[in-house]
């Protein structure tokens, strides 16, 4: 049997700028999910970074286009799939089904 999770409400859409990152700290699962808005739409994934042993905030990173540069050691992501494009990272972040419901910020974790 599968368990589906359901939608939970981030924040306010008004509060994640065009071509910016947001994070959110999930109290009950104790992870950092960060939300991105590119072209009017909204990505969903974890924030800490896979490239290193010390956590290090994708949030704090270079956002450009869909592609999101590690701070500490610039890896590069595709927000839109999670996939790594470059190094050091070798895994792919987890990405999260997001939407925007009545001007609120809802993501499936």
């Amino acid at each position: 049997m599968t368990v589906t999770k359901a939608f939970r409400t981030v924040g306010p859409a008004e509060a994640i700028p065009h071509e910016f990152v947001v994070p959110y700290y999930l109290d009950d699962l104790q992870r950092r999910i960060s939300v991105a808005r590119v072209d009017d739409r909204f990505y969903a994934f974890d924030d800490l970074c896979t490239c290193a042993e010390r956590a290090c905030p994708l949030s704090g990173g270079l956002l450009t286009g869909t592609t999101l540069m590690c701070q500490c050691h610039g890896s590069r992501f595709d927000i839109t799939t999670g996939a790594v494009i470059t190094g050091p990272a070798t895994e792919a972040l987890h990405v999260h089904e997001v939407q925007e419901v009545d001007g609120s910020v809802q993501i499936r974790a």
